[in-house]
């Protein structure tokens, strides 16, 4: 994958098994933070503005997400009324430093890389289809697994 590569919309959401609708609003949002350039027309498409061994995986999650916060407490400016006496806010932290960081050090040159080599022994699968995706959650930010 390189940033001359031009990626039509709908092979992208054949290939990650996700309605085209969807598609349209995280390649809106990519566009938008300036990660990837669409082009009109006859043999248009979506192209990186920079080569994927430069993009991590948090740069992607941050520019389609609204924002990386498993509690609104770790949002900056927003306070909770037991913020001066919470056991857990320490924690919240860490956890949220640590996926952060994690996210930071996964690059997509390498996923690229990993998803052709493990394609290559598919040879009796006409196509391979995994849907990652996060447990819903119930109002109040309670997460269930369903």
């Amino acid at each position: 994958m390189h940033p001359d590569e031009i990626v039509h919309r709908s092979d992208i959401a054949q290939r990650q098994g996700i309605p085209l609708d969807y598609m349209d609003q995280i390649l809106i949002r990519m566009r938008e933070s300036g990660m990837i350039e669409s082009t009109r027309g006859r043999g248009g498409g979506y192209k990186l503005l920079k080569s994927a061994d430069k993009i991590s995986i948090y740069e992607i999650f941050t520019s389609v997400e609204d924002a990386f916060h498993p509690v609104q407490c770790m949002e900056g400016g927003i306070a909770c009324s037991a913020e001066h006496y919470c056991s857990s806010k320490d924690a919240w932290s860490e956890i949220t430093s640590a996926v952060s960081a994690t996210l930071s050090g996964i690059i997509l040159a390498e996923i690229v890389e990993k998803s052709q080599y493990m394609k290559s022994g598919v040879t009796e699968v006409e196509s391979v289809v995994q849907e990652c995706r996060a447990p819903k959650r119930r109002s109040g930010g309670v997460q269930r697994d369903i």
